[in-house]
């Protein structure tokens, strides 16, 4: 059993493909902003969910753009928010809690996990459904009306059995599929994080992103039309998300490196993620931001908005990027985040 070691803890697996499909598709739906309005004006129009510590658990926060500031929304003292998504259309909001998680020798567990409706028009919020107890959740929105909610749990008759549940849900809450597939993982492994594919063309399909090996570690930007590639970057961390401006003016993409094979997990200020702004037309970068987190983001109104860091020390950045300049930093005692509050996968025992 002690080939599954490496298996994240929750937060490194809700992040990694929640981050994916955040970025994947919503990135192009509320327009791409005008450069010569105001900061204050592009902060103005942009309002939205997130994650922060609030009253001894994680909560939910919502940041107001009319009035510039944050607002109290949803907290329990029994459960804690491990995820929240909107869908693609940033228009349906689901989010899940746990009775508590952690790690039990070389195994992950989360348990009393309970889904919840987020309705950003009427800001109310709705229980749906109880998921359970198991080792790992997995949450990405397939289509703009419909959520899909994985979890994977030992067999209670079997003990080389891992169950996976999944479960889909309309923008509603009504369910659409609930079935349950058992792996032997003596045969078949261990049910892998399911792979959710990046947009990798540009609004107007002249651009595409290339990666042409499977570590993804190099990035390179196609013109479809001249079939010419540029290098964009080069490293240790593979693309883990991208998003198109609406306007095919930039190209927004993320990097991450979370695994046992990053040297730096462990430091004080581990560099695990990176996140880069690229001009299309001037071709070059006009802005990168290194270090700790994974770097969830998503495109509003002109801003980019994304989160930073880990643990206590996460937090939330709201940059201009048309105008090169960051408009405002979220922050909210004991960390915050677009998804979650990140924490750094424990891969010891």
């Amino acid at each position: 059993m002690h080939k599954f070691s490496s298996i994240l803890l929750l937060f490194a697996i809700i992040l990694i493909a929640g981050c994916r499909n955040s970025g994947e598709k919503n990135s192009g739906s509320t327009g791409g902003g005008n450069p010569e309005l105001s900061g204050k004006s592009l902060l103005s129009q942009t309002g939205f969910y997130f994650v922060g510590m609030l009253g001894g658990n994680a909560g939910i926060y919502k940041f107001d753009g009319s009035k510039n500031r944050i607002e109290k929304f949803w907290a329990s003292d029994s459960e804690k928010v491990v995820d929240l998504s909107y869908s693609p259309g940033r228009k349906s909001i689901y989010f899940l809690t746990a009775s508590n998680y952690g790690k039990s020798g070389v195994f992950p567990y989360i348990n009393g996990i309970k889904l919840y409706l987020l309705n950003p028009d009427s800001s109310k919020a709705s229980f749906i459904s109880s998921i359970g107890d198991g080792l790992q959740v997995f949450t990405s929105w397939e289509t703009d009306n419909s959520f899909k909610v994985t979890l994977n749990s030992f067999d209670n008759t079997v003990a080389n059995y891992v169950n996976q549940h999944t479960l889909i849900f309309s923008e509603f809450g009504r369910v659409l599929v609930n079935e349950t597939k058992t792996f032997d993982i003596t045969k078949e492994g261990y049910p892998g994080l399911p792979e959710i594919p990046l947009i990798k063309k540009s609004p107007y399909g002249n651009f595409s992103i290339l990666t042409p090996d499977s570590t993804a570690e190099t990035i390179y930007l196609k013109n479809t039309r001249s079939g010419k590639s540029i290098l964009i970057t080069k490293g240790s961390q593979k693309l883990n998300n991208a998003a198109w401006t609406p306007d095919n003016k930039y190209l927004i993409f993320s990097t991450i490196n979370i695994s046992p094979r990053n040297e730096t997990l462990y430091k004080k200020n581990p560099a695990t993620s990176q996140i880069i702004i690229y001009s299309l037309a001037d071709k070059v970068i006009t802005r990168v931001w290194k270090g700790s987190g994974i770097k969830n983001f998503f495109i509003e109104h002109g801003l980019l908005i994304f989160d930073d860091g880990f643990g206590g020390n996460s937090l939330i950045k709201i940059y201009d990027y048309n105008n090169l300049k960051l408009l405002k930093t979220i922050t909210v005692k004991g960390g915050c985040g677009l998804r979650n509050i990140p924490v750094i996968p424990d891969y010891s025992a």
